[in-house]
């Protein structure tokens, strides 16, 4: 019996304890419980609200449909942990990541980070994915910390990738742009509710990097999401982008109806029977129809992505970025990283012996959606094919001891020549201010470039950074915990930490007054000054360890593509560009 009473109050005295570390919100939905948590180098009390439904699970009859609001549940919400991602399929192994299908369907959900429940802080909405196919806005992977300690909150929100996100039959039984409306759905939420948890619904700044940063400055196009977000932050990554706005929709479409063994005729038809087949089954017959879409002369064509919804009342978007207006006139940080290259031309680094294959049929990619396209067939497309190389190569190809001049073309192609063109579009058309950066600091916190460091023979340590390498210095990269703390420990003060003070102090600060450096007084970044794109001047901030000033991040490279466009562009008959047009002319 005594034994008994004693297993009783450790009990009680343990869930005591626990309750200690809970903390409770009643928002429109419902009453949430959520916990207690510290930061890591502070140690500060912080609160957290873990796998929120803002939505209903979009499966069955509701799979390829646009999100249903939850409304409200029974009791109290334990929002102690994480949901899982929603389903997805990783061909790729960038630090470490696990290859093939992970996730879940039933996805909708988000997260909110707050250091206190009282008062009116800023919110930063931050968003992650990797062409908006696969990626994971959880703690998992980048945590909040840094922010908290600035007192800013943070939230992220799961919305649909891929074929479930971005399947349309181009007309209203698939409308498409689904994942665009779950994101859109969760800013909405946070209107209603982030004030219960001490967010200022007038202060919310979306924050997204590659996949997060193109769903973001979609955004900026679209009367659905206006006056739900304040400011904006893309960092590497745009709407105008190449491999985006697929115009044959609803080929790819009944193309996987295909693929699945389905007759379909008809748009309900092909719906009622998507609906019926295994969601893991579907997500590996994405591949297929990404592979035979694929065209590897011109363009990276992803088939489910956000489209043009021309015949739909309730349009996400009416036209292309790059033809229409900005809707959202907010403020707006842009960039990109020095090498984001590196990552996408990996595939060499890692086995030199693919360039010989490469050399042979050269790959010749344009850097946003011209309008035409090469005849490969053609002596005009060879020629369109020296001018590059003998651009970006010195010797006028490529092999792997100048494998650092094709990564550089890989990420002009692929990334920054349209994230230019969206940065100078936003310096003339808003009348916000808009902040271009470079990020250029390589250190212990580079987890990408670090990961790839150790599977490469050669060294690269003056090789900038690469793809998600500023993630680190902006989150807390929980894969690579053990780093921070090395630097903690060290009697002086390391530059990663220098560069990562910056950054937060920076970006906080751009959250809390739409500025990065409003108060010249401000100990940390002393008497520096972000001076904002203009029409006359392409100044950017170069972050390195020391944070300056400069002019044209691209240099002669911007206007070697103006140029290249432009020649070929008059060649172009019928879309296409080959040898009688250029004979012609």
């Amino acid at each position: 019996m005594k034994l008994f009473l004693l297993l009783c109050l450790i009990t009680y005295f343990q869930q005591l304890k626990t309750n200690e570390n809970n903390v409770n919100v009643k928002i429109q939905q419902g009453e949430l419980e959520g916990k207690i948590d510290k930061t890591l180098f502070k140690n500060l009390s912080y609160y957290s609200f873990k796998g929120v439904p803002y939505a209903l699970p979009p499966t069955g009859e509701l799979r390829f449909k646009a999100p249903v609001r939850h409304d409200k549940w029974v009791g109290v919400y334990e929002a102690f942990t994480e949901k899982p991602t929603c389903l997805q399929f990783s061909s790729r192994q960038r630090n470490g990541e696990s290859f093939g299908i992970s996730g879940s369907e039933d996805c909708l959900y988000l997260s909110v980070f707050t250091p206190s429940l009282e008062g009116s802080a800023p919110v930063v909405v931050f968003d992650y994915n990797d062409n908006l196919k696969t990626g994971f806005n959880g703690t998992k992977t980048y945590s909040p910390d840094f922010f908290l300690e600035e007192d800013v909150i943070v939230v992220t929100i799961n919305h649909r990738l891929g074929l479930f996100g971005y399947l349309t039959t181009d007309d209203d039984v698939i409308p498409g742009n689904n994942g665009l409306r779950d994101f859109i759905m969760g800013l909405n939420w946070i209107q209603d509710n982030i004030k219960q948890f001490g967010g200022d619904p007038n202060r919310v700044t979306l924050m997204g990097n590659r996949g997060g940063a193109v769903l973001i400055d979609t955004l900026l196009y679209s009367a659905k999401a206006k006056n739900l977000f304040s400011a904006a932050i893309l960092q590497s990554g745009t709407s105008i982008e190449p491999f985006l706005f697929y115009d044959k929709p609803r080929e790819a479409a009944f193309e996987l109806g295909e693929l699945c063994d389905i007759n379909a005729t008809d748009s309900y038809s092909l719906l009622e029977e998507l609906q019926k087949i295994d969601a893991e089954i579907l997500i590996t017959k994405d591949v297929s129809v990404t592979d035979k879409t694929f065209d590897l002369a011109q363009l990276v064509i992803q088939p489910f992505s956000p489209i043009v919804e021309k015949n739909n009342p309730d349009a996400i978007l009416t036209s292309l970025p790059e033809n229409g207006l900005v809707v959202n006139d907010v403020p707006i940080i842009i960039g990109m990283n020095s090498r984001e290259g590196l990552d996408l031309a990996s595939p060499y680094i890692f086995e030199p012996r693919l360039l010989t294959e490469y050399n042979q049929d050269f790959f010749v990619h344009l850097p946003k959606r011209t309008g035409f396209q090469f005849n490969r067939n053609s002596s005009i497309f060879q020629e369109a094919v020296k001018e590059i190389q003998n651009f970006y190569f010195e010797e006028g190809y490529l092999h792997y001891n100048n494998i650092l001049e094709y990564a550089v073309y890989v990420g002009d192609v692929l990334q920054n020549y349209a994230l230019n063109l969206a940065a100078e579009k936003f310096s003339k058309d808003l009348k916000s201010s808009v902040y271009y950066y470079v990020f250029d600091f390589r250190g212990s916190l580079n987890e990408n470039i670090e990961y790839m460091y150790r599977r490469i023979r050669f060294p690269i340590e003056n090789w900038g950074a690469t793809i998600t390498d500023e993630l680190c210095y902006l989150h807390l990269c929980t894969r690579i915990k053990n780093n921070y703390m090395k630097l903690r420990k060290l009697l002086s003060e390391q530059p990663e930490m220098k560069v990562l003070k910056n950054m937060v102090r920076l970006w906080t600060n751009f959250a809390k007054y739409r500025n990065p450096t409003p108060d010249a007084s401000d100990e940390l970044l002393k008497d520096f000054t972000w001076q904002p794109l203009s029409k006359e001047k392409y100044n950017y901030l170069h972050i390195n360890k020391k944070l300056r000033m400069k002019e044209n991040p691209m240099g002669e490279r911007l206007k070697f593509w103006d140029d290249f466009i432009a020649k070929y562009s008059v060649m172009a008959e019928d879309g296409v560009v080959n040898d009688k047009n250029h004979d012609e002319l």
